[in-house]
């Protein structure tokens, strides 16, 4: 009997601290259950929470011209023949040029919008000859050039570009053993590169510029034609040039 009692008391506790837990755990559940639905609204940039739209992060060009002004310089390399002779059979042949360094200015305009851009460009730039490792002469170059590009992506921080250009070169050939011979004629050319507007007014580019004489024969220097060669003669041509370069424009 007692054994009986005790066994009903026993199971009388547990259910009734069974019964508190759950009411217990579905109070708290309900006390997490919102009665909206969560709804996530986005944040407008505005001047009264400091923030600023993307879109105002990148300089944009109005529908007006813009006049510019840059300093460029890189590398600059040659095509050029120089060949000497003292008679028909004993001829000496120097090296082209070494790549080297060249300077220069551009000045110009953006058309409206940034999608183009017409500017002359003054470069200067020199090279050494050598014939068995020993310099033969230096040639002294300098480039007027008018160029047109055509920009893509204008509304973007970053601008591949390509274009074309005209031109006119003076080039100078000097050497100890041989004289001097001034080389000038009409050039023509293309460029490519990638422009990065840092901000309304400075922008940065990196570029390559393939420039072409339009020659179709050397020159001797000593001014002779045809069959009719004095001795000793040197010839020499300055065929193209190529530069690889670096920039930085003020946009005003």
């Amino acid at each position: 009997m007692n054994k009986t009692l005790l066994a009903s008391v026993l199971l009388s506790a547990l259910f009734s601290s069974t019964t508190f837990a759950a009411e217990e755990l579905s109070t708290e559940n309900s006390a997490y259950t919102p009665s909206e639905p969560l709804v996530l609204e986005p944040v407008v940039a505005t001047p009264e929470n400091g923030l600023s739209p993307i879109e105002d992060e990148v300089p944009k060009f109005d529908d007006t011209m813009h006049y510019f002004v840059g300093l460029t310089g890189g590398m600059a390399d040659m095509s050029f023949s120089l060949v000497h002779a003292t008679s028909p059979s004993d001829k000496v042949s120097a090296s082209s040029p070494d790549a080297s360094g060249f300077a220069g200015a551009d000045i110009g305009f953006y058309t409206a919008g940034g999608n183009g851009r017409v500017y002359y460009s003054y470069q200067k730039m020199s090279g050494e000859s050598e014939f068995e490792n020993k310099k033969i002469a230096d040639t002294d170059v300098t480039l007027h050039l008018l160029s047109a590009d055509y920009i893509f992506l204008a509304d973007k921080a970053i601008n591949p570009f390509v274009g074309a250009h005209v031109g006119y070169m003076i080039a100078e050939t000097t050497s100890e053993q041989y004289g001097s011979y001034k080389q000038s004629n009409p050039v023509l050319g293309i460029q490519a590169g990638v422009a990065w507007r840092i901000s309304d007014h400075f922008t940065t580019e990196i570029g390559a510029r393939h420039t072409a004489t339009q020659r179709k024969e050397q020159t001797d220097w000593a001014g002779s034609k045809g069959e009719d060669i004095v001795y000793p003669n040197t010839q020499s041509d300055l065929k193209s040039i190529t530069t690889f370069y670096m920039s930085a424009n003020y946009r005003f």
